[in-house]
């Protein structure tokens, strides 16, 4: 069985309390039974992704208790996942709650000196060409830790028979797509090729 990754005691004694409590079948007064716990509980997925405890979005006094806000947006990203691996990120396979968060509650942002390079190497390049054009390039570049002749020709920037160039435009309805599961009233993701990839072309599903 493999060793699940604990912090100290205290955590441990907290982990396995929301465990047992989640496993118990409990019968209430109309003999209904709780369902049991689900995956993640069991295999503290969640807990190692964003580097949380159970109680980040659960109550240690009641696990059934769906009243932080952190609990909500968790269940909303859940259904964002699936729907991005059951759609438009499927023929990749797919990705996880580690893909961004990595260990944080809070996925990491692209640094800004690292397009900001990107865009002053390539000014000459951006010449002339609508304002928006170096900012979006050099963002793709930073975040996938590559440069321009991946996705383009060198010499000849508008052509688009490379594959990663046809990639770039199997992705950008993801965009679309992630809002439609979060309330704009209440809290929306702010997402960025960044987040997934990180500065690598692979994006990552489990811990290295």
């Amino acid at each position: 069985m493999a060793t699940l990754p604990f912090r100290d005691s205290t955590q441990k004694t907290t982990a396995l309390a929301f465990v047992t409590v989640a496993l118990t079948f409990r019968v209430d007064a109309g003999a209904r039974q709780v369902p049991a716990a689900p995956d993640h509980a069991i295999s503290r997925s969640y807990n190692r992704s964003l580097g949380v405890d159970c109680e980040h979005c659960h109550s240690v006094n009641d696990f059934s208790d769906a009243s932080k806000p952190t609990l909500d947006f968790a269940r909303r990203m859940e259904k964002m996942v699936l729907a991005l691996n059951e759609g438009p990120l499927q023929p990749m396979g797919g990705i996880s709650c580690w893909s961004c968060h990595r260990g944080t509650a809070v996925p990491a942002r692209i640094p800004r000196a690292d397009w900001e390079s990107i865009a002053t190497t390539h000014a000459s390049d951006f010449a002339g060409r609508p304002e928006p054009l170096a900012l979006t390039m050099s963002v793709y570049a930073a975040s996938l830790g590559v440069d321009c002749s991946h996705c383009h020709v060198a010499g000849d920037w508008t052509a688009a028979s490379k594959p990663p160039h046809e990639m770039v435009k199997r992705m950008l309805p993801i965009f679309d797509l992630i809002p439609e599961y979060f309330d704009r009233a209440v809290r929306m993701p702010r997402t960025q090729c960044y987040m997934c990839h990180q500065g690598r072309v692979r994006v990552e599903r489990t811990p290295r």
